[in-house]
């Protein structure tokens, strides 16, 4: 296979690094692009040469490509990714895989009907050297019975739930479901907001299907970004580490600076994810998070909107994948 031709359907903050990322790749070329706001597809056309699609359906059914990226709004993934499959075009797709449990189930039986995976979800941590090596150390450790997982953005402005769970949120359940390889089967959560019905602080106590647990506990204000993982074995525990930074000692005290840029800390992340991408395409075979993880994480996103406004455990019930996830 030669040069590989890829199309971008949205290159905004995110489209822009998956482009200029992939345009840095041997043997890659993006090829189109479409983004409702002419600037953004019109930078891009003029860093890395990509022709412009106006609208991102055309751009799926008639680009001569031989992979395509959906880095547009939350609500377009679904529709785009359907006619991704059935264009037979392998994806990688930001998360979330849809906005709501229907339409996520529509993709997963599109894929399923076509009988081969086509479709790459962006749960970028699976990449991220931290949590892979996480993985290696939980390797040898026997059963997991607790995992803790920590996310703190910092947000000057609060953000609606809806925006903290689909966005943000999701990352979390999707860590739990990846690290103890079971689902998440109910969820009891609480929260504290504001009277403008925004939310900062969201903790969910997640049972799991192979009888451990877990808790989220997500800050929307907090004083730094930061992003870490605990797990709790039989035998032992492991935790993510922090990304290195300088010790700094001055006046009496000392100070790690943790920063705030979410997307910093996951840079490295993003960038083996889109390389592995691309090596799927050359081997003929997706690899990475499915459409079904995409599909049971917004089972369990769901279920924590459900929890926080009825103040209730919410059951998720289990689900055996289709033979196509297994």
């Amino acid at each position: 296979m030669g040069t590989l031709a890829i199309g971008i359907i949205g290159v905004g903050g995110m489209g822009s690094f998956h482009a200029r990322t992939l345009g840095g790749l041997a043997g890659v070329r993006v090829a189109a692009v479409s983004d409702p706001h002419r600037p953004n597809a019109e930078a891009i056309q003029r860093e890395l040469g990509a022709d412009i699609v106006d609208d991102p359906f055309d751009l799926i059914r008639t680009a001569e490509l031989d992979g395509l990226v959906i880095a547009s709004p939350d609500d377009t993934h679904a529709a785009l990714a359907v006619a991704a499959i059935e264009r037979g075009l392998p994806t990688l797709c930001e998360k979330p895989l849809a906005t709501s449990q229907a339409d996520a189930r529509s993709v997963v039986d599109a894929e399923v009907a076509t009988g081969r995976r086509l479709i790459q979800l962006g749960f970028m941590r699976e990449y991220d050297p931290a949590h892979r090596q996480l993985v290696t150390a939980l390797a040898d450790l026997g059963r997991i019975d607790y995992v803790r997982a920590v996310h703190r953005n910092a947000n000057s402005s609060r953000r609606t739930l809806e925006a903290i769970i689909v966005q943000s949120m999701v990352h979390d359940v999707h860590s739990v479901r990846f690290l103890t390889g079971a689902e998440i089967t109910s969820v009891h959560v609480s929260g504290s907001g504001a009277e403008d019905g925004s939310f900062r602080h969201i903790a969910a106590l997640c049972r799991l299907s192979d009888g451990a647990h877990a808790v989220i506990e997500f800050d929307d204000g907090g004083f730094a970004y930061e992003v870490g993982v605990e797990v709790l074995t039989r035998t032992g525990d492991a935790l993510t580490s922090r990304p290195t930074r300088a010790i700094r000692r001055q006046d009496g005290s000392v100070g790690v600076h943790l920063g705030t840029d979410w997307f910093g800390w996951f840079a490295d992340a993003y960038r083996i994810q889109d390389d592995a991408w691309i090596t799927s395409i050359r081997d003929g075979a997706a690899t990475g998070p499915t459409v079904w993880d995409g599909y049971r994480s917004q089972l369990v996103v769901g279920a924590i909107r459900r929890s926080l406004d009825d103040q209730v455990t919410v059951r998720i019930e289990p689900e055996q994948a289709p033979l196509l996830y297994r």
